[in-house]
């Protein structure tokens, strides 16, 4: 039987207690990562959450309370930052947090803050991954196309039409030291810059090929786990310009660029 003096410590202890707290974070592309706070696996909806050294600041509103922010502060480097300092910019990934209800059958959550990561800084160790909440992408301006020299079409969207298919190499490679330079003899069959702007794709990664000379493409970070002697898929690059889709993918109809607007201005010009 408890006495008052333990029914008084019990309460203490549930006051000092913080919430069990439950980090969904996920790109497009299909990749999951799930973390909590607390000291051991939670299963929640039938997925794991692996217990991480990571703590979150307040959300913050703006003065028109609309737009959210938040701060999450991950030990270690785990996955996920990784993960986004390398894509980055390539894709996007997006955070859920919620506060787990272990007391509550069924289990329950309910929702903190869903956004997605918008840059990361770093501490020692520690990196500070700031979030903006979903409500940014309803408060950015639409339409997305501007007046400018170079196509507004991204290679292979519906819009451009490019059959990705057709544009991709299939080959087996051998990788420097650093991981970034990759090499083989199926490059050198594309003339120089033939890669460079588009993407490698292995498994889950996906790396922008930053430059193609020769036999050698090079991507702009490494891929934890790759290693001579794997394959990748290789995509051509496309520098949105008009020479490039009329001779390279001869798409001229579906260029979406202003390509005659002067690159300086008219009222200066001298007869």
């Amino acid at each position: 039987m408890k006495t008052h003096t333990q029914d008084y410590i019990d309460e203490e202890e549930a006051k000092k207690r913080k919430p069990i707290e439950l980090y969904h974070i996920w790109r497009d592309g299909g990749t999951h990562w799930r973390y909590t706070s607390f000291s051991s696996i939670i299963n929640y909806g039938g997925n794991d959450y692996t217990p991480a050294t990571l703590i979150r600041g307040p959300v913050r509103y703006d003065s028109q309370f609309e737009v959210t922010t938040l701060r999450c502060t991950f030990g270690y480097l785990t996955d996920p930052v990784i993960e986004y300092i390398a894509q980055n910019p390539v894709e996007l990934l997006w955070i859920d947090v919620r506060k787990y209800y272990e007391d509550v059958i069924p289990e329950e959550t309910s929702v903190i803050f869903v956004g997605q990561i918008k840059n990361v800084t770093f501490q020692g160790n520690a990196a500070d991954v700031n979030c903006v909440g979903f409500e940014h992408y309803l408060s950015q301006r639409i339409p997305k196309y501007r007046f400018q020299i170079g196509c507004n079409n991204d290679l292979f969207d519906t819009f451009c039409g490019v059959v990705k298919s057709s544009w991709l190499t299939t080959t087996t490679v051998t990788v420097d030291s650093e991981g970034t330079v990759l090499t083989s003899s199926d490059f050198g069959l594309e003339d120089d810059g033939y890669f460079t702007r588009g993407y490698v794709q292995w498994g889950d990664y996906y790396r922008m090929i930053v430059d193609h000379v020769g036999n050698e493409i090079t991507i702009r970070f490494n891929m934890p786990g790759f290693t001579s002697g794997q394959s990748v898929d290789a995509y051509s690059g496309c520098d949105r310009q008009l020479v490039t889709c009329h001779d390279k993918f001869d798409n001229l109809t579906n260029f979406f660029g202003h390509p005659w607007i002067p690159l300086d201005n008219p009222a200066t010009w001298i007869a």
